[in-house]
């Protein structure tokens, strides 16, 4: 096996680490920054504001029309994608798998809003 084949194999899988690495290193410097601004003021003795305590996780309510949404954009531009690309449906067809997901949750949403409004 020559030196390219290898590379091509081995790329994906180092750059998919990378990317989750970046990620992971990014949100932990900024909680540590964000500790540490909290730790001077308290010993400042200032007043902390509530939404400066929030986590991020309390910060952002996930919005399941939204999601679903995505989700469907990102099947219905990666079965257009791939079938320019490959010019063949056989291929085009891995973008139908998140293009059903997305119309699942819709679905979900959809039930659930109906609930909620026959509930009230």
């Amino acid at each position: 096996m020559d030196l390219e084949g290898i590379f091509a194999i081995v790329s994906p899988f180092i750059t998919a680490i990378s990317i989750i690495l970046i990620v992971f290193i990014v949100k932990l410097k900024r909680d540590k920054s964000r500790n540490e601004v909290i730790l001077k003021a308290l010993e400042h003795g200032v007043e902390l504001s509530p939404e400066l305590l929030k986590t991020d996780t309390e910060q952002k309510k996930r919005d399941p029309l939204t999601s679903a949404l995505v989700t469907i954009g990102v099947g219905i531009g990666l079965f257009i994608s791939l079938y320019l690309f490959f010019d063949q449906l056989k291929f085009a067809a891995f973008g139908l798998i998140p293009l059903f997901i997305g119309l699942g949750q819709l679905a979900g949403y959809l039930i659930n809003k109906n609930k909620g409004e026959t509930n009230k």
